[in-house]
């Protein structure tokens, strides 16, 4: 949805030049705030992807030493086998939430975008749109094509046992006698050469940060683009809450943790990198409603986990009307910085 909402927005800007103004010293210290917030997030990204690396290479190193047999491994080395397993999800969270804190950044600019797709959102090949251009090598030699984004298609879905094409051995983990839902050993060629895979991106997403120098049209572009896909998270957290989160994706934590990373960053660019553009030319009225647009969002959210947090439950249409809500707030924050595009002559790129 979030390409489908970037080329209307371009097509109601395609006809104004890109913005050439010189950037006030607020604005340019702004978008440097923003580069850096993102570098920063960035660099903890590619640390903590090393760590969940290291991770499955642990768990990998206890199947191969009992020549890769999972049952025999359950057998020999089950304690330090739930550990491992209970350590690859831990590290797994870390990893993620520093992707989650930059995603509302990142997918925003067109010359970023790829990476979104290829970490955390784009679909497997064969379908239409949003595909994850890249391909996956195992340590086995064999090659995945296009499988899809690496965080919740592939390693998510892999580390939790919601994908049985990978579960090796059911196991009780938590050694209460049974075996519960995602109680599994995965498949530890996959685990090492996913998570190879998330350093490896993670690192070329940092190379290119490095290089990118933000202007104005970046930071309208960013915001335009991804504030409005805030309805589609809420679908996906109304989806996942009703099943009791256990559909494939969205299992290792609500869906709304990731909503208030991206929708912070959403935030985030705007305040720091778009507000001083309409302070500078006194729009202070706009920047005041935007900014408390945004406020607003975030309080929905916030306030939507916390309840959820202390173990409420949401109905299908209580769910549907929270989406709505946020869909609205977010349409409205969107139409009001369209009109400072058109006001500063900014081109929303795509």
């Amino acid at each position: 949805m979030r390409h489908i909402f970037l080329l209307v927005a371009s097509s109601l800007c395609a006809a104004l030049p890109a913005g050439a103004a010189e950037p006030s010293e607020a604005e340019a210290e702004g978008l440097a705030a923003v580069r850096n917030f993102t570098l920063e997030h960035n660099a903890a990204l590619v640390a903590e992807a090393e760590k969940l690396q290291a991770a499955t290479s642990a768990y990998a190193a206890l199947i191969s030493g009992q020549g890769g047999d999972y049952e025999a491994a359950w057998s020999a080395k089950g304690p330090e086998l739930a550990a491992a397993v209970a350590a690859i999800r831990k590290q797994w969270l870390a990893t993620s939430n520093e992707y989650e804190t930059i995603e509302g950044i990142v997918a925003g600019l067109p010359a970023m975008v790829k990476y979104d797709l290829i970490l955390d959102a784009g679909n497997p090949g064969g379908q239409p749109e949003d595909v994850a251009e890249y391909d996956l090598p195992l340590p086995d030699g064999t090659v995945l094509e296009r499988p899809g984004n690496l965080f919740h298609a592939i390693t998510e879905p892999l580390m939790w046992g919601t994908d049985d094409t990978h579960v090796k051995l059911k196991a009780d983990l938590d050694g209460d006698g049974k075996t519960g839902a995602g109680e599994v050993l995965f498949d530890a060629n996959l685990a090492v050469g996913a998570t190879g895979a998330l350093v490896f991106w993670a690192k070329a997403l940092e190379t290119d940060m490095k290089a990118w120098e933000p202007g104005r049209n970046d930071a309208f572009t960013a915001v335009v683009t991804m504030t409005p896909t805030v309805g589609d998270y809420f679908a996906e957290w109304k989806d996942s809450h009703l099943a009791g989160r256990l559909g494939a994706a969205f299992v290792a934590r609500s869906r709304l943790a990731d909503v208030t990373g991206i929708m912070g960053g959403c935030q985030r660019m705007y305040v720091d990198a778009v507000s001083p553009v309409l302070a500078e030319g006194g729009d202070t009225a706009l920047d005041t409603s935007i900014r408390g647009g945004f406020d607003e969002l975030l309080a929905l959210v916030a306030e939507t986990r916390a309840r959820e947090e202390a173990g409420e439950t949401f109905g299908a249409e209580e769910a549907d009307a929270l989406a709505a809500e946020s869909q609205d707030i977010a349409e409205r924050i969107v139409a009001q910085v369209l009109q400072a595009a058109a006001k500063y002559d900014v081109q929303i790129e795509g």
